[in-house]
């Protein structure tokens, strides 16, 4: 893959532009996206944590139980108040982390290896999904929940390593893994073929086990603990209906899923795997929700051809090499497959902001066709695809630095409130008045106002019994 290079004692160069580049992309965001207040799903979390802080952290969410988000919702609450921009920043700086710490785990010190992962870095926080939650502050979970995930991926990779207790750092990965449940219930499943991935694709280190078997095991483990982890979530969410009447219940989601073809549901999943793959690797799909959209579509309608294209590569893959497909490539669409097949059941492929939770997987797949075309010997294709997903990522800093960043001008209904004029207490009930439908649909003028008050004052636990109940 390149030279290895050496590690002195000074501070990594990587790390430092890292940080330097996440700090950047968070202040990006946060500037294209001034202006913004609450979304109105956001405002009844803000009221559940509130008028109940403890039992508002049992409360689900259009079907999604995440807890320990809650818990961080209320902590910001605490600290920042109704400053909306610093919702906005901790979120960025969640999906900077989690494509750091995706990155440090996959490195394996080699100059092409960390040339290659900036690249999809810089494709992944580029893309519509990351984008759309960094505009809406209250969209951490889909930062925290994958930035758990990949942390309890590296405590998995690295217990067969030397000099380490293997029953302390797989209880810690276990334990990160049920945190990266907390953080957002519904993703479980997306983050549990994360880890699985990251554990057959992150490269071996000294002294580290390289067992298959062991792998199959663990990651057998890690998918029927996702399924009991998202049985316990909508039991729980269905013991908890959410405070709000129109984002829906856990039984409704269950309901919706039922009710899907499951042809439809099959092909669309594949279909989606597939423009997908073209989506990340050109990368400008991913900042258009309408051209990946047609993508799928057309995925799905010429699905036959697409076989018929991807048959012909590895048959003349297979005639140079003689040889079946390794089975890490194998596994790696399996994953892809999978993925999106969960996606299109639990909601749909078209929902932009589930591409924040895809986009990682599919990051993984790349680099293992980029290992498996490595090993068949074919120099050419390989570097064509490198040559790609560079030029890929340059097109993503192009529309970062173009105002990219402002999709959150999809949700501007919410912009009909003035957030100066709701934080200030002469003029909040008028304002409240007459943008409450967009707003906060599901309390009174009166009750916005005092939420507002009791929020921006940070003292939301000790005058949570002054707030009129309705």
């Amino acid at each position: 893959m390149g030279a290895r290079e050496k590690n002195g004692t000074r501070i990594n160069p990587w790390v430092v532009a890292w940080a330097i580049g996440a700090v950047v992309f968070a202040l990006i965001v946060v500037w294209q996206n001034r202006g913004l207040t609450f979304f109105w799903d956001e405002w009844d979390i803000v009221w559940a944590s509130i008028e109940s802080p403890y039992y508002g952290i049992l409360q689900d969410n259009g079907g999604n139980f995440f807890p320990l988000s809650r818990i961080v919702f209320a902590l910001e609450m605490a600290i920042f108040g109704t400053w909306y921009p610093a919702y906005m920043l901790v979120t960025s700086l969640l999906f900077g982390a989690t494509a750091f710490t995706f990155n440090l785990l996959l490195d394996d010190g080699t100059r092409v290896r960390r040339i290659t992962l900036s690249a999809f870095a810089l494709i992944y926080l580029s893309s519509t999904g990351v984008l759309f939650a960094s505009s809406m502050g209250f969209m951490l979970k889909w930062g925290l929940s994958p930035l758990l995930a990949i942390i309890s991926a590296a405590f998995f990779v690295r217990s067969s390593d030397q000099n380490r207790s293997r029953i302390q750092m797989l209880a810690l990965a276990w334990l990160f893994f049920f945190l990266s449940w907390a953080a957002f219930s519904s993703s479980i499943v997306l983050m549990a073929l994360l880890i699985i991935g990251l554990i057959h694709a992150a490269p071996r280190g000294v002294g580290r086990l390289n067992s298959i078997d062991l792998k199959i095991k663990l990651s057998i483990l890690i998918l029927i603990a996702s399924m009991a982890a998202v049985v316990v979530g909508i039991r729980l969410a269905e013991l908890n209906p959410p405070l709000n009447p129109l984002i829906g219940d856990a039984q409704g989601t269950i309901d919706s899923v039922l009710a899907i073809d499951l042809l439809q549901t099959l092909l669309l999943a594949l279909a989606s795997s597939l423009a997908g793959l073209v989506s990340i690797t050109i990368a400008v799909p991913l900042h258009d929700n309408s051209v990946f959209t047609w993508l799928i579509i057309a995925f799905r309608d010429y699905l036959g051809v697409a076989l018929a294209v991807l048959a012909l590569v590895l048959g003349v893959i297979y005639a140079l090499r003689k040889s079946w497909p390794s089975k890490h490539l194998v596994f790696s669409f399996l994953l892809l497959f999978t993925a999106n097949l969960f996606i299109t059941a639990a909601r749909t492929p078209l929902i932009h902001r589930y591409q924040a939770l895809w986009v990682l997987i599919a990051i993984i797949v790349l680099i293992f066709l980029l290992q498996w075309l490595a090993t068949v010997r074919l120099v050419a294709l390989r570097n064509l695809l490198l040559g790609i997903v560079v030029v890929a990522s340059c097109l993503s800093v192009w529309q970062i630095a173009t105002g990219s960043l402002a999709v959150g001008n999809i949700e501007r209904q919410r912009d009909l409130a003035d957030s100066a004029k709701l934080t200030n207490p002469m003029q909040c009930l008028a304002e409240a008045t007459s943008t409450l439908e967009q707003v906060a649909p599901t309390i009174t003028p009166n009750q916005l106002c005092v939420l507002l008050g009791v929020v921006d004052s940070r003292s939301w636990i000790t005058e949570r019994q002054d707030i009129p109940q309705r």
